[in-house]
């Protein structure tokens, strides 16, 4: 069996189907592991935002990258001893970083099962490490309708 290694929405892991996926309902941001893009130009992120409805329609979808010029302590894709910092980070609405955050990519639901949104977040800002944000701003309580998205994060070496 062939297995693909690529960065998870949450956290490093093996996909062995390339297939996998991250719900998203609730009012959490879910915020990716940082990854390296200093050597990277016409960088994007591409989303396949998945709607899954029981009952309802699940919450306006937001997604954003976010951007700094140093990985945070956080980072367990280059450990110490590189410098690291918090502060680089940018984010929304609630302003900091040294860098501005990709403007959000704000989606709407149709409230049709199995409705396939394709989002492109592109980015031209220089920086040396990125994360990809996701949320919805309202939680879906039931949980009957929700989100599934999948992420492939491009961009050319320089």
């Amino acid at each position: 069996m062939t297995v693909i290694q690529c960065i998870d929405i949450i956290l490093p892991i093996a996909h062995p189907l390339g297939t996998e996926t991250e719900i998203i309902n609730d009012l959490v941001e879910h915020t990716s592991i940082e990854f390296p893009v200093e050597h990277l130009q016409e960088k994007a992120i591409q989303l396949s935002a998945i709607e899954v409805v029981v009952f309802g329609v699940p919450g306006v979808l937001n997604c954003w990258v976010e951007l700094s010029p140093l990985p945070s302590a956080n980072n367990i894709l280059w450990p110490a001893p590189l410098p690291v910092s918090t502060a680089g980070w940018a984010a929304i609405g609630g302003g900091g970083g040294l860098l501005p955050p990709v403007t959000p990519v704000i989606e709407g639901a149709t409230g049709v099962t199995g409705t396939i949104h394709p989002i492109i977040i592109p980015w031209n800002i220089h920086s040396a490490w990125a994360r990809l944000v996701i949320q919805t701003p309202v939680a879906a309580l039931p949980a009957t309708a929700f989100w599934m998205i999948q992420a492939v994060i491009n961009g050319a070496s320089k």
